[in-house]
Parts: structure tokens; sequence; C-alpha cells
């Protein structure tokens, strides 16, 4: 059962992953780190982009009623 949760996790996040969306935002934002004096820029905007891609992900889901 765990085996699957984290088998549709890793689905969900090797998807989001290969997008253009996220490739997009990943370099916007790591730019932006670099700017900013962010340590480990390129590390925080894949962290901050996946989890925020991945939270749009899931309101969707939520906001969507079930058949």
């Amino acid at each position: 059962m765990e085996t699957d949760l984290w088998r549709d996790m890793v689905g969900k996040i090797s998807t989001i992953c290969v997008t253009g969306q996220f490739k997009r935002l990943q370099h916007q934002l790591e730019d932006l780190y670099r700017r900013a004096g962010v340590p480990q820029p390129a590390v925080q905007a894949y962290q901050d982009v996946l989890l925020s891609l991945l939270a749009d992900e899931d309101e969707i889901h939520t906001a969507t009623p079930a058949n």
C-alpha cells in the first residue's frame, strides 16, 4: 500500500519536472535567487517550483468534484 503511494508521488513529480513550464519557472527563479544572493539558488529554485506546481495540481484535484 505504501509502495503504491510512493509510486504515485514519484509519477506526479516526474511528470511535472519534464514540462516546459517547470523548466522555465525553475530557470527564472534560479536567476532571481542568484541575483538576490540566496544560498544554493539552483536547489532552492527547483524545490520551490516543484512545491508550487504540486500545490497547484492538488488544488485542481481537490476543487474538481468527484463523479
